[in-house]
């Protein structure tokens, strides 16, 4: 059989998603879905089954849009990790509940989403929020783009891929501060053992198969990342089988990345749990709709106000409105509803139903320093999201959690800074040390009380010291790596910094090169305490049929990128839902 090219894959790819965009949004019929994919010569292995399940989408969906209902059980506003895995399970487990799903990005079929290997191309467009953080002197005064998916799947239809989970003394971490232990870790691990379909080597205690969740180790990897692992194991790092399982019990390690790719089409929360949800007669989505406030009779919420195309509308829900909305547009929208600090909503005009201060407060974000770069001797193009290799470690030894987490990027990954200055050739490849456990905190803010009108993303990365003294660590292990023997095949030599640096030239290097993993959390916390926003079953505290499940509610942010523990998050609300039901 011919092997295609890369980019006769890339076209075949572009071309089915091309197809199935056609399909949900009505301009093919399904014979002819069928006809067109056999035609181009794309694969047809599950063809039938995926003509199924997306005819039933469009048919469904586009029926249900048409004749909105003025009320619904539940209103979940957003879908992103957290609300495709909530409105999964939940409407599985309540058939004869009605769901209202409202999401103000479009469908998730551009080429850029499905295709991993292009998922930087996402970052800026239409579905991107496009937030910036502002400028401030923890970053040397540089502005930093916050991306945040504003697309069905949210951020795991355009992030890297990355399936990594929270370090078990994150999840005690959540168990002590709402007071519940089913924020543990043992109940988080059984959650994550049902939701997966793990492709590696096989875990009873760690893995789980047959969910609705695809991840597999980084399939045929780059060859620097194997090339990174054995530099790892030669300067004494713990390099291990599986990047999840006992790691997230121990002090860290690398390993090959965890990755939601499937035959090379990446498999976001929206694939996992919202599609299957979608062909249910129980469940309505709604793209291209903006939540601008929410609405309550006294202290009881009682539904949306929505703008769309087709104008706006009020929606109720007649058991909870659940906002999953994400770090950045949750406190948003529950400010421009009256909760928040009184002060500042006084300030734009707003009328307090509830004084909850901490709405907006306690911002984290993890630090991705861009970078340090080699030039390569010869050219290997990058390969499945191009970062296939990556570790934790302890910036000190006596840390509980590791609050490094370096990676090997197939591209000279560099901030705006380090690029200009250093000006790496375009076959550069990067080793980024991220900074995973930050101390330093920020705020949202509301910039007025409309609704069209982006917050103001107050980061003060990078305020606190020891933040400064971890990246800065960091990027000297990064070094060190990246120039090790087992590193040489793939260094015609070292770009940037391009020699070790010290005292204020290391912390300068460390500021100018701060970028963001985008994995905004923190801004509505989950707590036991009257200051904190939700409380253990995530309810709004002050505010009846109200709650939040998204990465807001985290009261300390997790040392490992965030999708999985999002995911952890939706199957949670849904299992509180359920159990209250």
């Amino acid at each position: 059989m011919r092997r295609f090219t890369s980019a006769e894959g890339s076209d075949m790819s572009s071309a089915l998603q091309t197809l199935e965009h056609a399909l949900l949004t009505g301009r093919l019929t399904r014979r002819s879905f069928v006809r067109a994919v056999t035609s181009f010569g794309l694969a047809t292995t599950g063809l039938q089954a995926l003509a199924d399940e997306l005819d039933a989408i469009r048919a469904n969906q586009s029926k249900r849009a048409a004749k909105l209902q003025l009320a619904y059980d539940y209103v979940v506003v957003g879908t992103g990790s957290a609300g495709s895995a909530l409105v999964g399970r939940l409407s599985a487990a309540s058939p004869d509940a009605s769901i209202l799903v409202i999401e103000a990005g479009d469908w998730d079929t551009a080429p850029s989403v499905i295709d991993p290997g292009v998922w930087f191309t996402n970052l800026g467009t239409e579905r991107d929020w496009q937030d910036v953080a502002i400028a401030s002197p923890g970053t040397n005064n540089r502005a930093i783009p916050e991306h945040m998916g504003k697309v069905v799947g949210g951020g795991s239809s355009i992030n890297a891929t990355i399936w990594a989970r929270p370090f078990k003394n994150d999840l005690e971490h959540w168990a002590a501060e709402s007071g519940d232990k089913d924020w543990g870790y043992e109940h988080g691990l059984s959650i994550y053992r049902r939701m997966e379909d793990w492709q590696g080597k096989p875990d009873a205690r760690y893995r789980g198969k047959g969910g609705p969740v695809w991840c597999q180790p980084a399939a045929n990897p780059h060859p620097a990342a194997p090339a990174m692992l054995a530099a790892c194991r030669e300067m004494g790092l713990p390099v291990l089988d599986d990047l999840n399982g006992a790691r997230e019990e121990g002090s860290g390690g690398f390993a090959l990345m965890n990755q939601i790719i499937r035959d090379g089409r990446r498999q976001s929360m929206a694939r996992a749990y919202l599609y299957p949800a979608l062909a249910r007669k129980n469940v309505t989505l709604l793209v291209k709709t903006h939540v601008d406030r929410l609405t309550f009779a006294g202290k009881r919420a009682t539904g949306v106000e929505i703008a769309s195309a087709a104008g706006p509308r009020r929606i109720e829900a007649k058991s909870e409105v659940i906002v999953c909305s994400g770090g950045i547009n949750t406190p948003k929208l529950l400010m421009l509803s009256g909760i928040g600090d009184q002060t500042q909503l006084r300030s734009h005009g707003i009328q307090t139903l509830v004084h909850a201060p901490e709405v907006g407060q306690n911002f984290q974000d993890h630090l991705l320093h861009g970078g340090c770069i080699w030039e390569p001797k010869e050219h290997i193009p990058h390969r499945n999201s191009a970062a296939n290799a990556s570790g934790f470690m302890k910036s000190q030894p006596t840390l509980a959690t590791p609050d490094l987490n370096l990676v090997q990027i197939e591209l000279p990954y560099a901030s705006d800074v380090v690029a200009k200055r250093y000006a790496p050739p375009p076959t550069s490849w990067a080793l980024c040390a991220g900074l995973v456990a930050p101390k330093s905190r920020g705020a949202i803010r509301l910039r007025s009380a409309n609704p069209a009108d982006r917050p103001i993303v107050d980061a003060r990365f990078l305020s606190h010291p020891d933040d400064v003294r971890a990246l800065s660590y960091g990027i000297q292990v990064a070094r060190d790596i990246g120039n090790s023997a087992a590193m040489r095949d793939f260094v015609k030599r070292e770009v940037a910094p391009g020699k070790k640096l010290s005292g204020q030239e290391l912390e300068d290097f460390a500021r100018d090169g701060a970028t963001t993993y985008f994995h905004e959390v923190g801004t509505c916390r989950m707590g036991k305490d009257n200051e904190a926003v939700v409380d253990g079953k995530l309810r709004v505290r002050g505010i009846q049929n109200l709650r939040i499940a998204d990465s807001s509610i985290m009261p300390r942010i997790p040392a490992a990128a965030t999708m999985a523990s999002c995911a952890l998050i939706g199957e949670r609300m849904a299992e509180i839902l359920n159990k209250s039901a």
